[in-house]
């Protein structure tokens, strides 16, 4: 009984959060909220992200004159680092904590940036797409394949496909297809799902630890 009231309130707020990414509401929430103070201070320096419960560093956001210039996390960098901390953060399933340091930034560490007016509406875009394909991404621990009779078709695939296809033959486990693609996780997922429709790949037989 317990346990279905608490996947319904984690549903309850699911909806919530998807229905208030239209307004401010998330702007003063997280590291959303200290993002936006430090733009609005001009902070330059770094936003450290520690694991809430034993301060573990898991990586950081890099701020100069406020705008928001490069990101770091879990062992992924830019961009892609920057909106898995925001959606973890959003999602609340790891508990994050976020530390404000003061830091002369040198310029080669930049790899784009964002106001924070500009960052919030791709969060509002983007975290609904994100929070769809959750419930979509394979498990981790799956090895895919190309399938050879979609191959031999020749059948007209988008870039981002073969990108996600490539990446498939060089690793063909799940976990290593997202941690090696360069596309945003809800990307890779939507991928994965196009071409499992157009019959492209196939689930491979695990791998037998060698005695």
């Amino acid at each position: 009984m317990l346990i279905k009231f608490y996947l319904r309130a984690r549903k309850i707020k699911k909806v919530f959060l998807a229905n208030f990414l239209g307004n401010n509401f998330l702007k003063d929430k997280g590291l959303l909220k200290v993002l936006k103070e430090q733009f609005v201070f001009g902070f330059t320096g770094r936003v450290n992200v520690l694991l809430g419960h034993n301060d573990q560093y898991l990586g950081a956001v890099f701020q100069k004159d406020g705008k928001i210039i490069h990101s770091e996390y879990e062992g992924f960098n830019g961009k892609k680092a920057l909106y898995k901390i925001l959606f973890d953060d959003i999602d609340d399933e790891t508990s994050l904590k976020f530390l404000i340091e003061p830091e002369i930034i040198s310029e080669n560490i930049q790899t784009f940036e964002y106001s924070f007016d500009s960052l919030y509406e791709k969060v509002r875009e983007r975290y609904p797409i994100y929070s769809k394909t959750r419930k979509l991404k394979p498990p981790s621990d799956i090895r895919l394949g190309v399938s050879s009779v979609f191959v031999i078709k020749g059948e007209k695939i988008l870039p981002e496909e073969f990108d996600v296809l490539c990446n498939i033959v060089s690793s063909p486990r799940v976990g290593d297809i997202y941690s090696n693609s360069l596309l945003y996780d809800y990307e890779i997922t939507n991928y994965l799902v196009s071409l499992r429709k157009k019959q492209a790949l196939k689930v491979l037989e695990p791998v037998m630890n060698e005695v």
